[in-house]
């Protein structure tokens, strides 16, 4: 079973095997992460031979030859038109404990590569895992307007990234924080200010209930299912004022 993870690739090597349209793709995102990447085909893009990827013009003929161009890699994508040659690839590279990102071949990748957008301060990746593109594309558009539109939830994001902030300065006990994030978010009157808009407010007064508190909430999970029975049905028809009726 995969896991979703947040990667900086930064100090990665990426070998790509196909110079088309998803090889460029792929290629390009994760040299725009920072990642060094190799594009190993026969022929490349015009935004590749633009790039500063190191590319690499070989017609390959052996395993030996993925073996060596792949000894120093931490991701291989395989993105090529060959059915043959990209089994060969997944297969050496499977031998050499390699992560795998199969573009052609969702079954068999140890990585996928999700669509994602940024809302506010938070970042949404959607992957079906190979089921349907389409679904996951929709599904991501529609979770991006609906945040979007919401301006409860938009003030929740602007006063908490704000509050943990300020908490950091205050408190150096991480589980300490933690429960005080959703402590401070069950108290009433500070959500009534977040929803009104009033942020500096909110965050004097929730400072003030910090400081006072000891621990705060130590079952996260059953916070959040106080906060949604409180605020939920509020949360979820929230939304801008331009779309107001």
């Amino acid at each position: 079973m995969r896991i979703p993870l947040f990667i900086d690739p930064s100090k990665w090597l990426v070998v790509v095997f196909g110079g088309g349209s998803v090889g460029t793709r792929r290629a390009l995102k994760f040299r725009g992460a920072g990642a060094r990447v190799r594009v190993v085909a026969t022929k490349f893009t015009k935004e590749l031979e633009w790039s500063d990827i190191e590319l690499v013009k070989k017609e390959i003929k052996s395993k030996d030859e993925i073996r060596e161009l792949i000894k120093d890699a931490d991701l291989v994508v395989i993105a090529t038109s060959s059915k043959t040659l990209n089994d060969a690839i997944f297969e050496v590279a499977n031998e050499m404990g390699k992560l795998v990102n199969d573009a052609t071949n969702a079954a068999r990748s140890d990585v996928h590569v999700p669509f994602e957008t940024k809302i506010g301060g938070i970042r949404v990746a959607v992957t079906s895992e190979g089921a349907s593109g389409v679904s996951a594309h929709l599904a991501l558009r529609i979770v991006k307007e609906c945040l979007e539109r919401n301006e409860f939830w938009k003030n929740i994001d602007k006063f908490a990234t704000k509050f943990k902030e300020l908490l950091k300065k205050k408190i150096d006990d991480p589980k300490r924080r933690v429960g005080l994030y959703w402590y401070v978010m069950l108290q009433k009157p500070v959500v009534e200010l977040i929803k009104r808009g009033e942020i500096e407010l909110a965050l004097r007064m929730a400072l003030d209930i910090a400081e006072r508190e000891k621990e705060g909430i130590t079952d996260i999970s059953q916070a959040m299912t106080r906060f949604l029975a409180e605020w939920g049905d509020e949360l979820l028809i929230s939304k801008s004022s331009h779309h107001a009726d």
